[in-house]
């Protein structure tokens, strides 16, 4: 894993590896939670740094609450 957290990846990486489904990763990439990064002639497609994913789903949310 330690290559993947150099190199950019797409929803469907971070979803092989465990980290989010497709469709969260981009939710959140939508809404600014997680980072990401326009890919592309047109910059239409994203990809995600597996280390910067994980350090945003550790950090605690605005709200300061816990999930319920």
């Amino acid at each position: 894993m330690e290559q993947h957290q150099r190199e950019l990846v797409t929803a469907a990486e971070l979803e092989r590896l465990g980290i989010l489904t497709k469709g969260t990763a981009y939710r959140m990439a939508r809404a600014g939670q997680i980072p990401c990064y326009a890919v592309g002639i047109e910059k239409r497609g994203i990809r995600f740094k597996v280390a910067e994913i994980l350090m945003a789903l550790r950090r605690p949310t605005k709200s300061g609450g816990q999930p319920s």
